[in-house]
């Protein structure tokens, strides 16, 4: 009896068995069909989000809500202020590009700003990073100082912050940090050294040390600051090339020549192997061109055609000169890179010196000979200044970089002076690139500032603008 319900039993489980395969099998067939109309719809969906009405409907439900107190979104106001800074673009060069977004979008762009308004935006935002509290409070941080040259009879001095230990490269405009700008007929040592205090109340912190040129009231005062004053390499080898050369005979009569046959030659057929021109300021700092054309001109000189050779035959009368130039600005070059990408350093400095010994100092013309042994001294004062483990900055060509970028935004009328456009100074560093270009809050920095703050700082910081006083005479009498 027992083993008739085992086989009951097991027959059962195999009827069981067969009943869940059947499901199993109408179950897999039925996925298989929701699976084939779910790609299928999509396929459509994906089709119809592609189809041109679409593609309308979506562009018109983007909306772009204006900045509290303005008429105009944060995008367009950040698309106009980082094409104006980060470009060679004008005010109106970058409406017009504006006017090509609205022409292409629609009236979904909205209206385009005219360039007033953007030049309002970026005086906004200039001055609202040119007042922040204390930058650099907690930071190490070392300063860099200089002024500009006259704008009618106007001058910038400018004190940057940067790092102060060396980042592995030379000085980028996202490490700056604007910490006073001030502007007058001529600064002395005591101006000087005045705005160095007020530069170190702003910053929120002592600097490391000062770099800056030469310059006797620059250097006067940050003595009297009685911070380390790190000399900049660039204006200092300019200096002891200039001391060295600047009154000898064959230096002088090669220059001369060389400015009688640009006008002798231009506009002729020899004009194509004319010399670079040189520069009436920092001139000693900009001698590298027109050395290195004279010494190709030597090298090539017997492959050019005979009516060449004769027009530049002078070249020849000046070959020592040349060769001794030459051999003197590779060294001061050689050693400006290692400084600049490596950093100024025990280490970097000896290493320096090695090379001004090797290749300016041995076998040398008398006057080479001074230049190394200046170059030399150079480097031991600074290095005198130094702790074991330190690596710095010992260049300020970035407030030379900054001072160029203001020179491109400025009206080229020299009547106007130093305008508020000097703003665009403090703001170039907060958007020179997307990675700080983030960390700035555009809607905060341009709802906080009013076109009112803009006309007290200038009024306060600035001097007179003549062409605003010309116009206004000019107005009555009409």
């Amino acid at each position: 009896m027992k083993k008739l319900d085992s086989n009951q039993d097991k027959e059962l489980l195999l009827e069981e068995l067969k009943r869940l395969r059947k499901e199993n099998k109408k179950l897999a067939s039925q996925k298989d069909k929701i699976k084939a109309k779910y790609d299928k719809t999509k396929k459509e969906l994906k089709k119809k989000r592609r189809s041109e009405d679409n593609i309308d409907r979506r562009t018109k439900s983007i909306t772009l809500e204006p900045v509290p107190g303005h008429r105009f979104p944060l995008i367009v106001i950040q698309l106009c202020v980082l094409i104006y800074m980060r470009t060679p673009c004008g005010l109106r060069t970058v409406v017009t590009i504006l006017e090509i977004f609205a022409e292409l979008l629609g009236d979904t762009f909205g209206k385009v700003p005219c360039y007033n308004t953007v030049e309002n935006w970026v005086k906004k935002l200039g001055l609202s990073v040119y007042q922040d509290e204390q930058p650099c409070k907690d930071k190490k941080f070392a300063m860099v100082v200089d002024e500009s040259i006259a704008i009618n009879g106007q001058k910038l001095l400018l004190t940057l912050a940067i790092p102060s230990e060396h980042q592995g490269r030379p000085i980028k405009h996202e490490d700056v940090t604007i910490l006073d700008m001030s502007v007058g007929k001529g600064f002395n040592g005591d101006d000087v050294q005045s705005r160095i205090e007020e530069a170190e109340k702003s910053a929120g912190n002592a600097p490391d040390y000062i770099i800056s040129d030469n310059g006797h009231n620059l250097t006067k005062g940050i003595t009297g600051s009685r911070h380390i004053h790190h000399a900049d390499i660039s204006h200092s080898m300019g200096v002891i090339l200039k001391n060295v050369y600047e009154k000898q005979s064959d230096f002088v009569e090669f220059t001369t020549l060389l400015g009688k046959k640009r006008l002798q030659y231009h506009l002729t057929d020899k004009a194509y192997l004319l010399p670079p021109n040189m520069r009436t300021i920092s001139r000693f700092m900009n001698m590298s061109s027109w050395v290195f054309w004279g010494n190709e001109m030597l090298d090539c000189y017997d492959t050019l055609p005979e009516k060449i050779q004769e027009a530049y035959a002078f070249i020849k009368d000046y070959e020592s000169l040349l060769k001794e130039l030459q051999a003197v600005l590779c060294a001061v070059r050689h050693v400006e890179a290692i400084c600049k990408n490596e950093g100024f350093s025990i280490m970097t400095s000896r290493k320096c010196k090695l090379h001004i010994i090797t290749h300016v100092l041995g076998n040398a013309h008398s006057r080479q000979v001074h230049a190394g042994i200046k170059m030399l001294e150079y480097f031991n004062r600074e290095e005198a200044l130094l702790t074991a483990n330190m690596s710095i900055n010992v260049s300020s060509d970035i407030i030379e970089s900054t001072f160029g970028i203001y020179k491109s935004k400025k009206s080229p009328n020299k009547l106007y002076g130093v305008t508020s456009f000097v703003l665009t100074i403090p703001l170039y560093p907060k958007v020179s690139n997307e990675s700080v270009t983030k960390t700035i809050n555009f809607k905060e920095r341009i709802v906080n500032v009013k076109l009112k703050d803009i006309s007290t700082w200038s009024t306060e910081h600035l001097s007179k603008n003549w062409v605003t006083e010309r116009t206004k005479t000019l107005r009555k009498v009409s």
